[in-house]
Protein backbone atom coordinates (compact mmCIF):
# COMPACT_ATOMS: atom_id res chain seq x y z
CA UNK A 1 0.00 0.00 0.00
CA UNK A 2 1.43 3.38 -0.96
CA UNK A 3 2.54 5.69 1.85
CA UNK A 4 0.05 8.39 0.85
CA UNK A 5 -2.84 5.99 1.49
CA UNK A 6 -1.42 5.08 4.88
CA UNK A 7 -1.36 8.76 5.79
CA UNK A 8 -4.97 9.25 4.65
CA UNK A 9 -6.12 6.20 6.60
CA UNK A 10 -4.41 7.54 9.70
CA UNK A 11 -6.23 10.86 9.32
CA UNK A 12 -9.57 9.09 8.99
CA UNK A 13 -8.82 6.76 11.88
CA UNK A 14 -8.24 9.54 14.37
CA UNK A 15 -11.37 11.40 13.28
CA UNK A 16 -14.82 10.85 14.71
CA UNK A 17 -16.40 8.75 11.99
CA UNK A 18 -20.08 8.76 11.20
CA UNK A 19 -21.97 5.80 9.77
CA UNK A 20 -22.54 4.76 6.17
CA UNK A 21 -24.26 7.35 4.01
CA UNK A 22 -25.51 6.51 0.53
CA UNK A 23 -25.05 8.96 -2.30
CA UNK A 24 -25.88 8.98 -5.97
CA UNK A 25 -23.16 11.34 -7.10
CA UNK A 26 -20.37 13.72 -6.18
CA UNK A 27 -18.87 16.51 -8.21
CA UNK A 28 -15.27 17.13 -7.19
CA UNK A 29 -12.61 19.65 -8.07
CA UNK A 30 -9.39 17.67 -8.63
CA UNK A 31 -6.30 19.51 -9.85
CA UNK A 32 -8.42 22.33 -11.23
CA UNK A 33 -10.90 20.18 -13.18
CA UNK A 34 -14.32 18.78 -12.36
CA UNK A 35 -14.67 15.05 -11.76
CA UNK A 36 -18.08 13.38 -11.59
CA UNK A 37 -18.38 10.30 -9.37
CA UNK A 38 -21.25 7.82 -9.15
CA UNK A 39 -21.43 5.39 -6.26
CA UNK A 40 -21.85 5.56 -2.50
CA UNK A 41 -20.33 7.15 0.56
CA UNK A 42 -19.19 4.34 2.84
CA UNK A 43 -17.84 6.53 5.64
CA UNK A 44 -18.20 10.22 6.44
CA UNK A 45 -15.97 11.83 9.05
CA UNK A 46 -17.01 14.69 11.31
CA UNK A 47 -14.97 17.11 9.20
CA UNK A 48 -16.99 16.00 6.13
CA UNK A 49 -14.13 13.97 4.62
CA UNK A 50 -15.55 11.07 2.64
CA UNK A 51 -14.58 7.47 1.98
CA UNK A 52 -16.35 6.96 -1.34
CA UNK A 53 -16.71 3.87 -3.54
CA UNK A 54 -17.39 4.34 -7.22
CA UNK A 55 -19.67 2.14 -9.33
CA UNK A 56 -16.62 0.33 -10.78
CA UNK A 57 -15.21 -0.41 -7.30
CA UNK A 58 -12.61 2.36 -7.14
CA UNK A 59 -12.12 3.96 -3.72
CA UNK A 60 -11.78 7.74 -3.27
CA UNK A 61 -10.59 9.58 -0.15
CA UNK A 62 -12.34 12.94 -0.59
CA UNK A 63 -11.36 16.06 1.31
CA UNK A 64 -14.14 18.57 2.12
CA UNK A 65 -12.62 21.36 -0.02
CA UNK A 66 -12.75 19.10 -3.08
CA UNK A 67 -16.55 18.73 -2.97
CA UNK A 68 -18.35 21.08 -5.36
CA UNK A 69 -21.73 19.30 -5.37
CA UNK A 70 -23.29 16.29 -3.72
CA UNK A 71 -26.53 14.39 -4.34
CA UNK A 72 -27.55 12.01 -1.55
CA UNK A 73 -29.92 9.11 -1.90
CA UNK A 74 -31.13 6.26 0.26
CA UNK A 75 -30.22 3.89 -2.57
CA UNK A 76 -26.65 3.87 -3.93
CA UNK A 77 -26.02 3.65 -7.64
CA UNK A 78 -25.69 0.03 -8.84
CA UNK A 79 -22.29 -1.33 -9.93
CA UNK A 80 -21.35 -0.87 -13.57
CA UNK A 81 -22.02 -3.67 -16.02
CA UNK A 82 -19.13 -5.54 -17.64
CA UNK A 83 -19.77 -3.66 -20.88
CA UNK A 84 -19.80 -0.27 -19.14
CA UNK A 85 -16.58 -1.10 -17.27
CA UNK A 86 -14.93 -1.97 -20.57
CA UNK A 87 -16.10 1.27 -22.16
CA UNK A 88 -14.78 3.27 -19.20
CA UNK A 89 -11.39 1.55 -19.42
CA UNK A 90 -11.05 2.32 -23.12
CA UNK A 91 -11.67 6.02 -22.41
CA UNK A 92 -9.05 6.07 -19.65
CA UNK A 93 -6.28 4.05 -21.31
CA UNK A 94 -4.06 5.00 -24.26
CA UNK A 95 -5.27 4.29 -27.78
CA UNK A 96 -4.88 0.73 -29.01
CA UNK A 97 -6.43 -1.12 -26.07
CA UNK A 98 -9.22 -3.63 -26.58
CA UNK A 99 -11.49 -5.50 -24.19
CA UNK A 100 -11.75 -9.22 -23.50
CA UNK A 101 -14.48 -10.42 -21.10
CA UNK A 102 -14.91 -13.62 -19.12
CA UNK A 103 -17.49 -14.60 -16.52
CA UNK A 104 -15.77 -12.61 -13.74
CA UNK A 105 -13.04 -10.56 -15.46
CA UNK A 106 -12.80 -7.55 -17.75
CA UNK A 107 -9.36 -7.63 -19.37
CA UNK A 108 -8.12 -4.53 -21.18
CA UNK A 109 -5.25 -5.59 -23.42
CA UNK A 110 -2.79 -3.74 -25.60
CA UNK A 111 -1.12 -6.81 -27.05
CA UNK A 112 -2.40 -9.61 -29.26
CA UNK A 113 -5.65 -11.23 -28.19
CA UNK A 114 -3.87 -14.58 -27.73
CA UNK A 115 -2.13 -13.33 -24.58
CA UNK A 116 -5.39 -11.84 -23.24
CA UNK A 117 -6.99 -15.27 -23.74
CA UNK A 118 -4.05 -16.92 -21.99
CA UNK A 119 -4.34 -14.57 -19.01
CA UNK A 120 -8.10 -15.09 -18.87
CA UNK A 121 -7.57 -18.85 -18.82
CA UNK A 122 -5.01 -18.58 -16.02
CA UNK A 123 -7.18 -16.23 -13.96
CA UNK A 124 -10.70 -17.43 -14.72
CA UNK A 125 -10.33 -21.13 -15.42
CA UNK A 126 -7.51 -21.91 -13.01
CA UNK A 127 -7.01 -19.36 -10.22
CA UNK A 128 -10.64 -18.33 -9.67
CA UNK A 129 -11.77 -21.94 -9.48
CA UNK A 130 -8.82 -23.02 -7.35
CA UNK A 131 -9.38 -20.11 -4.96
CA UNK A 132 -13.04 -21.04 -4.53
CA UNK A 133 -12.35 -24.76 -4.14
CA UNK A 134 -9.61 -24.15 -1.60
CA UNK A 135 -11.59 -21.83 0.66
CA UNK A 136 -15.12 -23.20 0.38
CA UNK A 137 -14.53 -26.93 0.00
CA UNK A 138 -11.23 -27.49 1.79
CA UNK A 139 -11.33 -24.77 4.45
CA UNK A 140 -15.13 -24.30 4.83
CA UNK A 141 -14.78 -20.53 4.51
CA UNK A 142 -17.87 -19.10 2.82
CA UNK A 143 -16.83 -16.60 0.18
CA UNK A 144 -18.92 -13.77 -1.24
CA UNK A 145 -19.48 -13.15 -4.94
CA UNK A 146 -17.51 -10.24 -6.46
CA UNK A 147 -19.56 -7.05 -6.33
CA UNK A 148 -17.73 -5.62 -9.34
CA UNK A 149 -16.12 -7.02 -12.48
CA UNK A 150 -12.52 -7.99 -11.75
CA UNK A 151 -10.32 -5.73 -13.86
CA UNK A 152 -6.92 -6.59 -15.33
CA UNK A 153 -4.95 -4.21 -17.57
CA UNK A 154 -2.39 -5.91 -19.81
CA UNK A 155 0.21 -3.71 -21.51
CA UNK A 156 1.92 -4.76 -24.71
CA UNK A 157 5.46 -4.39 -23.36
CA UNK A 158 7.30 -3.93 -20.09
CA UNK A 159 8.29 -0.39 -21.10
CA UNK A 160 4.66 0.68 -21.65
CA UNK A 161 3.66 -0.98 -18.40
CA UNK A 162 6.44 0.82 -16.52
CA UNK A 163 5.23 4.18 -17.81
CA UNK A 164 1.80 3.40 -16.36
CA UNK A 165 3.34 2.34 -13.03
CA UNK A 166 5.33 5.59 -12.86
CA UNK A 167 2.18 7.64 -13.47
CA UNK A 168 0.02 5.74 -10.99
CA UNK A 169 2.46 4.92 -8.17
CA UNK A 170 5.35 7.28 -8.83
CA UNK A 171 8.84 6.59 -10.23
CA UNK A 172 11.12 3.99 -8.71
CA UNK A 173 8.56 1.21 -8.37
CA UNK A 174 9.80 -2.00 -9.97
CA UNK A 175 7.43 -4.96 -9.99
CA UNK A 176 6.29 -7.29 -12.76
CA UNK A 177 2.60 -6.84 -11.87
CA UNK A 178 0.62 -5.28 -9.05
CA UNK A 179 -2.83 -5.04 -7.54
CA UNK A 180 -3.90 -1.49 -6.69
CA UNK A 181 -5.95 -1.44 -3.51
CA UNK A 182 -7.53 1.89 -4.42
CA UNK A 183 -8.57 1.20 -8.03
CA UNK A 184 -9.23 -2.52 -7.41
CA UNK A 185 -7.34 -3.33 -10.63
CA UNK A 186 -4.42 -5.54 -11.59
CA UNK A 187 -1.81 -4.15 -13.99
CA UNK A 188 0.72 -6.33 -15.83
CA UNK A 189 2.31 -6.72 -19.26
CA UNK A 190 2.70 -9.35 -21.97
CA UNK A 191 5.34 -11.55 -20.32
CA UNK A 192 6.28 -13.09 -23.66
CA UNK A 193 6.83 -9.86 -25.61
CA UNK A 194 10.61 -9.74 -25.12
CA UNK A 195 11.17 -13.51 -25.23
CA UNK A 196 9.30 -14.93 -28.22
CA UNK A 197 10.18 -14.99 -31.91
CA UNK A 198 8.40 -11.97 -33.47
CA UNK A 199 8.10 -13.82 -36.77
CA UNK A 200 5.98 -16.58 -35.25
CA UNK A 201 2.23 -16.13 -34.63
CA UNK A 202 1.33 -15.83 -30.96
CA UNK A 203 -0.57 -18.93 -29.88
CA UNK A 204 -1.41 -20.49 -26.53
CA UNK A 205 1.16 -23.18 -27.20
CA UNK A 206 3.88 -20.61 -27.93
CA UNK A 207 3.01 -18.71 -24.77
CA UNK A 208 3.23 -21.88 -22.68
CA UNK A 209 6.59 -22.72 -24.26
CA UNK A 210 8.04 -19.31 -23.43
CA UNK A 211 6.74 -19.28 -19.87
CA UNK A 212 8.00 -22.78 -19.09
CA UNK A 213 11.48 -21.32 -19.24
CA UNK A 214 12.94 -21.35 -15.68
CA UNK A 215 13.69 -17.64 -16.06
CA UNK A 216 9.93 -17.00 -16.30
CA UNK A 217 9.04 -18.89 -13.11
CA UNK A 218 8.90 -15.86 -10.87
CA UNK A 219 6.99 -13.86 -13.48
CA UNK A 220 4.12 -16.36 -13.45
CA UNK A 221 4.25 -16.53 -9.65
CA UNK A 222 3.96 -12.74 -9.49
CA UNK A 223 0.88 -12.45 -11.69
CA UNK A 224 -0.79 -15.21 -9.65
CA UNK A 225 0.25 -13.44 -6.44
CA UNK A 226 -1.32 -10.13 -7.48
CA UNK A 227 -4.51 -11.72 -8.78
CA UNK A 228 -4.82 -13.55 -5.44
CA UNK A 229 -4.74 -10.18 -3.66
CA UNK A 230 -7.59 -9.03 -5.89
CA UNK A 231 -9.65 -12.12 -5.10
CA UNK A 232 -9.00 -11.79 -1.37
CA UNK A 233 -10.45 -8.27 -1.35
CA UNK A 234 -13.36 -9.06 -3.68
CA UNK A 235 -14.57 -12.37 -2.32
CA UNK A 236 -14.96 -11.50 1.36
CA UNK A 237 -11.66 -12.77 2.72
CA UNK A 238 -10.48 -9.23 3.51
CA UNK A 239 -11.88 -5.69 3.39
CA UNK A 240 -10.05 -2.98 1.51
CA UNK A 241 -8.35 -0.44 3.78
CA UNK A 242 -9.34 -2.40 6.88
CA UNK A 243 -6.81 -3.82 9.34
CA UNK A 244 -4.91 -6.30 7.20
CA UNK A 245 -1.49 -7.21 8.63
CA UNK A 246 1.05 -7.60 5.84
CA UNK A 247 2.33 -10.94 7.17
CA UNK A 248 -1.20 -12.26 6.66
CA UNK A 249 -2.06 -10.45 3.44
CA UNK A 250 1.21 -11.24 1.69
CA UNK A 251 1.52 -14.67 3.26
CA UNK A 252 -1.76 -15.86 1.75
CA UNK A 253 -0.85 -14.45 -1.67
CA UNK A 254 2.51 -16.24 -1.47
CA UNK A 255 0.79 -19.47 -0.41
CA UNK A 256 -1.14 -19.32 -3.69
CA UNK A 257 1.72 -18.20 -5.93
CA UNK A 258 4.04 -21.23 -5.81
CA UNK A 259 4.82 -22.38 -9.37
CA UNK A 260 4.34 -25.90 -10.74
CA UNK A 261 6.98 -26.91 -13.26
CA UNK A 262 4.86 -29.81 -14.48
CA UNK A 263 2.03 -27.50 -15.52
CA UNK A 264 2.15 -26.02 -19.02
CA UNK A 265 1.10 -22.63 -17.62
CA UNK A 266 3.63 -22.74 -14.79
CA UNK A 267 0.96 -22.87 -12.07
CA UNK A 268 -1.67 -25.39 -11.02
CA UNK A 269 -2.91 -25.23 -7.41
CA UNK A 270 -2.14 -23.27 -4.20
CA UNK A 271 -0.05 -24.50 -1.33
CA UNK A 272 2.92 -26.07 -3.05
CA UNK A 273 6.31 -25.62 -1.44
CA UNK A 274 8.07 -22.71 -3.13
CA UNK A 275 11.76 -23.60 -2.92
CA UNK A 276 12.80 -19.98 -3.39
CA UNK A 277 10.87 -18.86 -0.28
CA UNK A 278 11.81 -21.96 1.76
CA UNK A 279 15.52 -21.68 1.04
CA UNK A 280 15.52 -17.99 1.87
CA UNK A 281 13.87 -18.63 5.24
CA UNK A 282 16.20 -21.51 6.09
CA UNK A 283 19.15 -19.25 5.34
CA UNK A 284 17.66 -16.62 7.65
CA UNK A 285 17.28 -19.17 10.48
CA UNK A 286 21.02 -19.06 11.16
CA UNK A 287 20.75 -15.51 12.54
CA UNK A 288 17.03 -15.35 13.35
CA UNK A 289 16.40 -13.41 16.59
CA UNK A 290 14.11 -14.83 19.29
CA UNK A 291 11.50 -12.11 18.77
CA UNK A 292 11.38 -12.51 14.97
CA UNK A 293 7.83 -13.85 14.86
CA UNK A 294 6.55 -11.34 17.40
CA UNK A 295 7.89 -8.44 15.33
CA UNK A 296 6.48 -9.94 12.13
CA UNK A 297 2.94 -10.13 13.56
CA UNK A 298 2.93 -6.99 15.71
CA UNK A 299 3.68 -4.43 12.98
CA UNK A 300 4.35 -4.23 9.23
CA UNK A 301 7.78 -2.66 9.75
CA UNK A 302 9.90 -5.67 8.78
CA UNK A 303 7.94 -6.14 5.55
CA UNK A 304 8.32 -2.47 4.60
CA UNK A 305 12.00 -2.08 5.47
CA UNK A 306 14.25 -2.65 2.40
CA UNK A 307 16.94 -4.15 4.65
CA UNK A 308 14.66 -6.84 6.13
CA UNK A 309 11.95 -7.27 3.49
CA UNK A 310 13.30 -10.41 1.79
CA UNK A 311 13.71 -12.34 5.03
CA UNK A 312 10.36 -11.06 6.31
CA UNK A 313 8.51 -12.18 3.17
CA UNK A 314 10.15 -15.60 3.41
CA UNK A 315 9.08 -15.91 7.05
CA UNK A 316 5.53 -14.75 6.24
CA UNK A 317 5.31 -17.43 3.53
CA UNK A 318 6.69 -20.10 5.86
CA UNK A 319 4.45 -19.17 8.81
CA UNK A 320 1.31 -19.14 6.67
CA UNK A 321 2.31 -22.51 5.20
CA UNK A 322 2.63 -23.86 8.74
CA UNK A 323 -0.72 -22.45 9.82
CA UNK A 324 -2.59 -23.73 6.77
CA UNK A 325 -1.20 -27.23 7.22
CA UNK A 326 -0.92 -27.66 10.98
CA UNK A 327 -3.45 -25.23 12.53
CA UNK A 328 -6.08 -25.16 9.81
CA UNK A 329 -9.28 -24.87 11.88
CA UNK A 330 -7.91 -22.23 14.24
CA UNK A 331 -6.35 -20.31 11.38
CA UNK A 332 -9.58 -20.23 9.40
CA UNK A 333 -11.37 -18.98 12.53
CA UNK A 334 -8.78 -16.20 12.75
CA UNK A 335 -9.28 -15.32 9.07
CA UNK A 336 -13.05 -15.20 9.55
CA UNK A 337 -12.53 -12.83 12.47
CA UNK A 338 -10.18 -10.63 10.44
CA UNK A 339 -12.56 -10.55 7.46
CA UNK A 340 -15.04 -8.60 9.59
CA UNK A 341 -12.65 -5.75 10.41
CA UNK A 342 -14.00 -2.32 9.52
CA UNK A 343 -12.34 -0.03 6.99
CA UNK A 344 -10.06 2.76 8.25
CA UNK A 345 -9.71 1.35 11.77
CA UNK A 346 -6.19 0.32 12.82
CA UNK A 347 -5.12 -2.02 15.62
CA UNK A 348 -2.29 -1.47 18.05
CA UNK A 349 0.58 -4.00 18.00
CA UNK A 350 -0.54 -5.46 21.33
CA UNK A 351 -4.05 -5.96 19.94
CA UNK A 352 -2.74 -7.79 16.89
CA UNK A 353 -0.81 -10.25 19.05
CA UNK A 354 -3.58 -10.70 21.63
CA UNK A 355 -6.27 -11.41 19.03
CA UNK A 356 -4.09 -13.90 17.22
CA UNK A 357 -3.11 -15.79 20.38
CA UNK A 358 -6.72 -15.81 21.65
CA UNK A 359 -8.16 -17.33 18.48
CA UNK A 360 -5.27 -19.75 17.87
CA UNK A 361 -5.48 -20.83 21.51
CA UNK A 362 -1.68 -20.87 22.01
CA UNK A 363 1.05 -18.40 22.81
CA UNK A 364 3.32 -17.11 20.07
CA UNK A 365 6.27 -18.68 21.87
CA UNK A 366 4.69 -22.14 21.66
CA UNK A 367 3.57 -21.60 18.08
CA UNK A 368 7.07 -20.44 17.16
CA UNK A 369 8.58 -23.67 18.48
CA UNK A 370 6.12 -25.78 16.47
CA UNK A 371 6.64 -23.58 13.42
CA UNK A 372 10.40 -24.08 13.35
CA UNK A 373 10.00 -27.84 13.83
CA UNK A 374 7.59 -27.90 10.86
CA UNK A 375 9.94 -25.95 8.61
CA UNK A 376 12.89 -28.19 9.48
CA UNK A 377 10.97 -31.20 8.13
CA UNK A 378 9.34 -29.46 5.12
CA UNK A 379 10.34 -30.83 1.72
Amino acid sequence: MALRWLIIITLFSVANICGNVAADSLTLLVNGREVQLEGEILIEARDNSLYFREVDGKIWFVEPQQIKARVDSEKPSPPLSFKAVGERLLKELPAGFRIYETKHYVIAYQNEVAFARWISGLYESRLYRAFETFWEKKKKFKLTDPQYPLIAIVFGSKAQYQQYVDRELGPGQTMEAYYNLQTNRIALYDLTADQRNPNQPLTSRNIDRVLQNPNSTFLVATIIHEATHQLMFNRGLQTRFAESPLWLNEGIAMFFEAPDFRSKTGWRVPGKVFELRLNRFRKYLGNRPEDSLVKLLATDDRLRNPESVDDAYAEAWAFNHFLFNKKSDQYVAYLQFMSKKKALVSDEPETRIAEFERILGESLAELDRQFIDYISELR
